[in-house]
């Protein structure tokens, strides 16, 4: 029965496919092998791409903690607040009057020039230790000394008070100060060490009387002509600052 079977089936003629379905078939085939050959090297793709990604934000990220901006040392943080204006609202925070008596505003008295140095002006989270020339032969003035480091409480504005972006009103408010409550001071001197890179500006009584156009001791007694003239007509005037920087900095 089976071989009669064979024999019936043998002589049948054989199917045949359309072209269309052969075609089907052979793009069903394509997709398959294509698919197993992207499954393959996906996974090495994806590594790959991955790894180069890590490395590019290793060094990116290493090129921002170790370098600073050009002529800065590097730092860690930058300010909060970088406009000037700014700046001067914090300046103007700062309480100047009434902090000595007058029977002891005069260079040669440590400790009220202590007390500005270290407890009231800007700078006062660096303070260094400070120097007077006090020879009647030579012209009277102070050195005041500062050591910027990462080591330090204190935060905001106080922290960035030397940086490039506050430094030009720092050291005029601080002068300023000095020339308006010790009377008999010619120049004050500021010697920076700042992060390592030491930096020095002296600036003259005369220097600040012409930044005024007045004898700044008139603002020892009077809080309004200090807010006028030192913090709306001069601190707030960018240009200004930045003139008198040029000036005093000038070979």
């Amino acid at each position: 029965m089976s071989k009669e079977l064979d024999k019936k089936l043998q002589t049948l003629p054989k199917p045949k496919l359309r072209e269309e379905t052969k075609d089907v078939l052979h793009q069903a085939i394509m997709e398959h092998e294509k698919e197993k050959n992207h499954n393959a090297w996906l996974p090495k793709v994806r590594s790959a791409a991955l790894f180069t990604v890590s490395i590019v934000a290793i060094a990116l990220f290493s090129f921002i903690l170790f370098t600073g901006s050009e002529g800065e040392a590097p730092r860690s943080s930058a300010p909060e607040e970088s406009s000037y204006d700014n700046y001067v609202s914090h300046l103007q925070s700062i309480e100047v009057h009434n902090q000595i008596d007058a029977d002891k505003a005069y260079i040669g008295n440590n400790g009220a020039l202590g007390k500005y140095h270290g407890q009231v002006l800007p700078g006062k989270y660096y303070a260094n230790g400070m120097e007077l020339q006090t020879n009647e032969e030579l012209p009277m003035g102070i050195h005041m000394h500062y050591k910027v480091t990462e080591d330090t409480s204190a935060k905001g504005f106080d922290k960035e008070v030397f940086h490039v972006t506050n430094l030009p009103w720092t050291i005029i408010f601080n002068a300023t100060t000095y020339f308006t409550f010790f009377t008999n001071g010619d120049y004050v001197t500021f010697d920076i060490d700042y992060y390592g890179e030491k930096r020095e500006y002296t600036l003259t009584r005369q220097q600040i009387e012409d930044l005024y156009g007045r004898d700044v001791k008139e603002f020892a007694d009077n809080k309004d002509l200090w807010k006028e003239e030192v913090m709306e007509k001069t601190l707030q005037n960018e240009e200004k600052v930045q003139d008198f920087m040029e000036k005093i900095q000038a070979p």
